[in-house]
């Protein structure tokens, strides 16, 4: 039996801990870690991730914990709003599914609490699995809410970093079920979103609002206890679901998140996989393609909504354009989805050759189907592939070292920090278990040396 009420849930964070976890957890946990770090710094090179850094530093906070390759610090809530939107705006964020959560709404939490306390790594390590399942087992209950184009992503980790913020904070049940109810105030998140520059900073708000319900329970701020549950309670509301049953810890959700290699929405990462190896194996030239067609369904649909972007933010929920990229770049990566590649004539003319046949027949869900692709070629060969998963998915996950290597692009990509001080750091994610203060790490790529 699993957690019935928001104190229920609460209990569980209390109660659960480090020592709960296999040593398999953890070492999934620290690549996650890694791979977050560099997306982060990547993001101070993206044109929304600058405005969003622009917006805090403006703030003038008090310098409590770091935006990542920014060279400042601010208040802790702001510096977890500026890090997760600075993640999420390169689309390369670790998601999991069925409950559609990502990382870079989870780890901002841990390291700007963590940062601001001096916390061990693994006091973040801890928080970020317990956190992370609390919102991804509310996830998990909240189908009806995908279908209807919440994004669970946002709405459900918010509640999820109040839990990560409590325990951080060391909060006790009562103070933790609190911060719970407060947290459950300000959880939203919509999907239609998707393209646009509130999609990005949902992520920061997640770990903004649950840093800041967990300290507004620490200092005595109440909530109604039983906001989750019942009628009218959160879990009515968002999903239409009263009732709900937990199963907190049976099983870690965060060693279900799959890891991405391209920057895009996660939904489309086995398509892109799959118009690569039908390239690789027959050795296919774009001048030889006479058409491509890919299958999805109606929830799939609501993301990938850009048959013809115009922006970059556009092309990353663009299946044709991701499509073309895969003929027309050597790598698809983040040059791969810029304002000038969406507007180039050439990808524009291009991506009239690639067809999205939404069947509404087929079973709502994120990955509720497997994703057929077929390219015609103009001597009248077929070549077909169903996509059924990604590689980095958590059916095929990335080693470390190719968790290593995505970081490293990362890094390249801003061209902020030197080599010495991008190997040092992640070796330090790497040992984030053995390390003793998470701030020397934090400060570390908070401040550029290039």
């Amino acid at each position: 039996m699993g957690a019935k009420t928001t104190k229920e849930i609460a209990q569980w964070v209390c109660r659960s801990g480090y020592q709960d976890f296999g040593q398999d957890l953890i070492d999934y946990a620290k690549n996650m870690a890694l791979s977050h770090l560099g997306m982060t710094v990547a993001g101070t090179a993206m044109p929304l991730g600058k405005i969003a850094t622009a917006y805090v530093m403006a703030r003038n906070g008090s310098p409590e914990s770091g935006v990542l390759g920014s060279g400042f610090r601010t208040l802790t809530e702001y510096a977890a709003l500026a890090n997760g939107s600075l993640a999420h705006t390169t689309e390369l964020e670790d998601d999991s599914f069925p409950e559609g959560l990502y990382s870079c709404g989870s780890w901002p939490t841990v390291f700007a609490v963590g940062e601001k306390f001096n916390l061990a790594g693994k006091d973040i390590i801890e928080a970020y699995i317990l956190g992370y399942e609390v919102g991804a087992r509310l996830g998990m209950a909240s189908e009806k809410a995908i279908a209807d184009g919440y994004l669970n992503a946002a709405g459900c980790l918010t509640i999820g970093s109040a839990a990560m913020a409590a325990k951080l904070l060391k909060l006790n049940v009562e103070q933790t079920t609190h911060a719970l109810s407060i947290a459950a105030s300000q959880a939203n998140g919509i999907a239609r979103q998707t393209g646009a520059g509130a999609h990005l900073i949902e992520a920061g708000f997640a770990g903004r609002n649950g840093i800041c319900a967990a300290t507004l329970a620490e200092l005595g701020f109440t909530g109604n206890p039983t906001i989750l549950e019942g009628q009218g309670g959160f879990m009515d509301l968002w999903t239409g679901q009263p009732e709900f049953d937990l199963p907190l810890g049976e099983g870690y959700r965060v060693y279900e998140i799959g890891i991405k290699k391209y920057p895009c929405c996660y939904l489309m990462q086995r398509n892109i996989d799959g118009v690569l190896d039908l390239i690789d194996k027959h050795d296919i030239s774009w001048n030889d393609v006479e058409s491509i067609e890919h299958g999805i369904n109606r929830t799939v649909s609501l993301y990938l909504k850009y048959p013809q972007p115009e922006t970059g933010e556009d092309a990353r929920f663009s299946l044709p354009h991701s499509t073309v990229a895969c003929f027309f770049d050597q790598k698809v990566f983040l040059d791969s989805y810029s304002d000038a590649k969406a507007q180039d004539p050439r990808f524009a003319e291009a991506r009239k050759k690639v067809k999205v046949d939404v069947h509404s027949e087929w079973e709502d869900g994120y990955f509720a189907f497997d994703s057929p692709v077929t390219i015609r070629l103009k001597d009248g060969t077929i070549h077909e592939k169903v996509c059924v998963d990604a590689k980095g998915d958590p059916s095929q996950r990335l080693s470390s070292d190719e968790v290593t290597k995505k970081y490293m692009d990362c890094m390249d990509f801003a061209n902020t920090f030197s080599r010495e001080t991008v190997e040092r750091a992640a070796d330090m994610t790497l040992a984030l278990d053995h390390l003793e203060d998470v701030s020397e790490l934090v400060e570390l790529l908070t401040f550029p040396d290039k």
